[in-house]
């Protein structure tokens, strides 16, 4: 029987509806709660609606995995891109190992908090597993499939030490960096030096290197000494993308070196390509003498074979340049958060102090040293 009800909890919405089907073993129930009895009737009469098409109550008795992947069939394929999607077939993989045999209708709060104590992966991959499933389960109630969303409520992250990257792997040394920026400031760059041109500009405008593979001709302005970020190159897939989000189309200042060289580069990159018959209709600045832009792990694998000529330890992938250049501006007290926001292509400025407010190395010394002094006066 379904029915409408004062809400017992306290401090809760003030009624109550349970939607019953069936009887004995083979009963089944779903309850919610609401400000108002109108509101609360329509939705036993939309279960009742559901239940007799065989639509979203039968939905609660799938597999998890299998409501999931229904999810992202509908609701993120049409939307998000390739490389996302990827991230999301990555958590379906997990899901299938430790959830494949659980119902989207028994799931609690125990079993996901027992999944992320088992998964063993890093802290990135855990964190978006966990907002997958907490987006998932959110529109399973919204689509009326769960009455509550066990995954709302806060629940750890166990990563694996091994497969998370510490701070000290995102963020190199000052010292270290100017020793990089250098050699790649004074280096004569040839056709075959395209990764390591790539290295060049990210070190000196903290693109995401997506962004970087993305340019072409005309994004450099070399009169006033500007990159115009607004594409960015999916390596694995092959294809030009819009940028992360809307913030990340912007202009960026270029330093006067760096202007220097790619004023050599374009003109020399025009007439090597066209001397090794080599086509450009769409005029990439990064296109390598084999016709292709470069893959963004190579371009990272460049970066570490650089790092060990240089006498650095190789453990930097190129988006700590990014992370570094923007701790630098970060540490110089005449340039705002909000400007350093805007040059990263940040959504906004929470994004930028989480990241990189204090995580250079010579930051934490010199805190360090403030606590002491502090502490022994």
């Amino acid at each position: 029987m379904s029915r409408v009800y004062a809400n017992p909890m306290v401090g809760g919405r003030p009624y109550k509806a349970e939607f019953t089907i069936g009887s004995g073993k083979e009963r089944r129930r779903k309850t919610k709660t609401f400000d108002d009895t109108k509101t609360a009737k329509k939705w036993l009469h939309q279960m009742q609606v559901d239940f007799d098409t065989g639509t979203t109550y039968e939905m609660s008795n799938w597999k998890f995995i299998d409501y999931y992947w229904h999810w992202v069939e509908l609701y993120k394929v049409p939307v998000v891109s390739q490389n996302t999607l990827d991230t999301y077939r990555s958590s379906y993989t997990h899901f299938c190992k430790l959830l494949g045999t659980i119902k989207i209708g028994q799931l609690t709060r125990n079993n996901l908090q027992r999944y992320f104590n088992e998964l063993g992966m890093s802290h990135e991959s855990a964190r978006k597993d966990l907002n997958h499933i907490r987006a998932c389960l959110r529109d399973a109630v919204n689509d009326g499939v769960l009455a509550r969303n066990p995954a709302a409520v806060r629940l750890n992250i166990i990563a694996d030490p091994a497969l998370t990257k510490s701070d000290d792997k995102k963020f190199m040394s000052v010292s270290a960096f100017k020793k990089i920026r250098n050699f790649l400031l004074e280096y004569d760059y040839q056709l075959y030096d395209v990764n390591r041109l790539a290295l060049m500009i990210v070190s000196q405008t903290a693109l995401r290197i997506g962004e970087c593979l993305a340019l072409k001709y005309d994004d450099i302005d070399l009169l006033h000494g500007t990159v115009r970020v607004d594409e960015s190159w999916d390596s694995v897939h092959q294809y030009l993308k819009q940028p992360k989000t809307k913030h990340a189309k912007r202009t960026v200042p270029l330093p006067p070196k760096a202007v220097a060289i790619l004023q050599r580069w374009i003109g020399y990159h025009r007439a090597m390509l066209f001397k090794l018959g080599i086509a450009n209709p769409q005029h990439f600045l990064l296109l390598n003498r084999r016709g292709r832009l470069p893959v963004a792990k190579n371009v990272n694998t460049s970066y570490h074979q650089l790092q060990s000529r240089l006498g650095i330890p190789p453990k930097f992938s190129t988006h700590t340049l990014r992370h570094t250049l923007a701790s630098l501006m970060i540490a110089d007290k005449d340039i705002s958060i909000n400007y350093i926001s805007r040059y990263l292509g940040h959504a906004n400025t929470m994004i930028t102090e989480r990241y990189y407010i204090g995580l250079l190395p010579e930051q934490a010394e010199q805190t360090d040293a403030t606590v002491l002094r502090v502490l022994s006066q």
